[in-house]
């Protein structure tokens, strides 16, 4: 159920977008997360930051996108979300001198610090390139091409990587009692 709710917003700004235009989409795509963050709390499931940056960066530049008239706002969104995300990686590594993904993670996923380490700069990598891409695309490229690119491009990207940080979790996971007593 989480992870529909997770991508409703976002299947539903593509439809709509679909179906009428891009302000439209935009529109819905701010009622939709909205929604979404009223549904996990509903469900009682933790919001993370992330949650709540996506949530205030959607209101401010689909706000300023249907003000102004101007799609360009919204499809730079999608950039400032990825910097921010890429932002408290940074300054939760450096001023808690620890990975926040193992602040997020660490109770249920056991990984030496080096590792924890090398997969917030690796994550802090992807979404800079996901922004840069986003600004590349969202500035060269037809509106058609940058929708399509922010449904599909950024999920694939994003599921791709998911799976190559599963794989190296994987292999520097030390907790292998744990393991054992969970195969019983």
């Amino acid at each position: 159920m989480l992870f529909v709710l997770e991508y409703i917003p976002i299947a539903l700004f593509f439809i709509f977008y679909l179906l009428g235009d891009i302000f439209l989409a935009t529109a819905v795509l701010m009622l939709g997360t909205v929604l979404q963050i009223i549904g996990l709390k509903f469900m009682r499931e933790i919001i993370t930051p992330r949650h709540w940056i996506v949530l205030a960066v959607v209101l401010i530049f689909g706000a300023i996108t249907l003000l102004l008239r101007d799609e360009w706002f919204i499809k730079i969104k999608v950039s400032v979300i990825y910097v921010m995300i890429a932002g408290f990686l940074l300054v939760g590594q450096m001023w808690k001198k620890r990975s926040p993904l193992q602040l997020l993670l660490g109770d249920e996923i056991k990984l030496p610090d080096f590792a924890w380490q090398r997969l917030t700069y690796a994550w802090v990598v992807f979404t800079l390139s996901l922004a840069a891409v986003n600004l590349y695309i969202s500035e060269t490229m037809s509106l058609d091409a940058w929708v399509n690119f922010k449904v599909f491009g950024i999920l694939a990207a994003t599921l791709v990587f998911t799976v190559f940080t599963g794989a190296y979790m994987f292999k520097h996971h030390t907790d292998t009692d744990k393991d054992a007593k969970d195969l019983e």
